[in-house]
């Protein structure tokens, strides 16, 4: 009795086998002591899983630091300029090359205008032998050239003064006339064009009509009704002359006035209408409505972030608009009799002047490739993608 009441109130003898003489505890497969610290996989090695994903011996690139970003971005853009510089500089070369050839081949003798009409032909075939018309078409090319290098223009035909310093004279007057009407038409089109957007409606409507209407307006007939409203009638503005504006701010604005309208109104209406467009394709994007939501004031949502995204092909119809100014500069300053190179290069073509022509080209055709050049430089740093162009 005493055996047996000892034998169930001891504990079970434990096995002998302890874990530490090298048998794990729970040999049974079934247990569930087994299944909870055994792995059920054999384990593999970490050359194993690199042999399987091909990443054996590869190490995460180095970021780069934000210098060296920059420094790239800078010299994408250096090289972008450099390119479009070396563009410009061939476009100049082809297009003065151009209008010298057709110049020198047209038929114009003014031996007859400089001699009168009762010279003799052999007078006239003398004067023409020492003006360098009878030399070869490719001789006096490469001497224009020469002198083109050089800053020198020729001399005109009638006046024998140095053509160089004629078109410097005129050419202020006529730079001032299209840089007026170019700010005029970007500053006045795209607001109008902003705003038609923006707020719909009625002024959208007002907007389209008048831009339309400004748009089918020839620019020397709109000069002729200036001056016969508000100078012969009203007596508001002068009808004709120049004054700079180093010497007369407040003449200067008086005369000037009637001209940048007559020249900027058709611009304007373009570009109006190319900034609504441009616009209206902008505000229905999801960036803006992801700016709309963060509480942003809507005049900076519009007019900072907006019109970046719209300036492409806003800038376009500007540098179209730029080129076409200066073609109606030569009316306007008809109209309004301006001392510019419109009316210099009218001037000379009716006298038969043709190394006047010639220079007034040549620095039309600078000034525009010119513009042109930094309408392009401006596509690369508002939008990257154009870099690539």
């Amino acid at each position: 009795m005493r055996r047996s009441s000892a034998a169930s109130s001891s504990p079970p003898a434990r096995s002998s086998r302890s874990p530490s003489a090298g048998h794990p505890p729970n040999r049974h497969p079934g247990s569930r002591s087994s299944r909870s610290t055994a792995p059920r996989y054999p384990a593999r090695s970490t050359q194993h899983a690199s042999r399987i994903t091909g990443c054996a011996g590869r190490r995460p690139l180095p970021a780069h630091p934000p210098s060296t970003i920059t420094n790239l971005k800078g010299a994408h853009v250096a090289l972008y300029i450099l390119r479009r510089v070396g563009i410009t500089v061939l476009m100049v070369f082809l297009v003065v090359s151009a209008a010298f050839f057709l110049v020198a081949l047209m038929p114009n003798d003014v031996t007859q205008t400089i001699l009168g009409p009762d010279a003799t032909p052999e007078a006239r075939a003398q004067l023409r032998d020492e003006m360098g018309f009878n030399d070869p078409i490719l001789m006096r090319y490469l001497a224009f050239l020469g002198g083109l290098l050089t800053g020198d223009l020729g001399v005109s035909y009638l006046s024998q003064q140095s053509v160089t310093m004629q078109v410097l004279e005129r050419l202020p007057v006529t730079l001032t006339l299209s840089m007026g009407g170019i700010l005029l038409t970007t500053v006045l089109g795209i607001v109008l064009g902003i705003l038609a957007a923006s707020r719909g409606g009625w002024l959208d409507t007002i907007i389209r009509g008048a831009a339309g209407v400004m748009q089918a307006i020839p620019s020397f007939w709109l000069a002729v009704l200036l001056v016969l409203v508000f100078a012969v009638n009203l007596k508001m503005f002068p009808a004709s002359g120049w004054e700079p504006f180093t010497e007369d701010p407040a003449e200067f604005l008086r005369r000037i006035t009637l001209p940048l309208i007559s020249i900027g109104i058709a611009g304007t209406a373009a570009v109006a209408r190319q900034a609504r467009v441009a616009m209206l394709d902008v505000q229905g994007r999801d960036f803006m409505q992801t700016l709309r939501a963060t509480g942003l004031p809507e005049w900076r949502i519009v007019w900072l972030h907006g019109l970046r995204n719209a300036a492409i092909p806003v800038l376009t119809v500007i540098g179209l608009q730029f080129v076409a100014l200066f073609g109606s500069a030569v009316l306007i300053e008809q109209v309004f009799a301006l001392p510019g190179v419109g009316k210099l290069v009218v001037d000379s073509v009716n006298l038969g002047d043709m190394p006047i022509v010639l220079g007034v080209v040549v620095a039309l055709s600078v000034v525009i490739l010119v513009m042109n050049l930094v309408i392009d430089i401006l596509y690369g740093i508002i939008n990257p993608k154009a870099r690539l162009a």
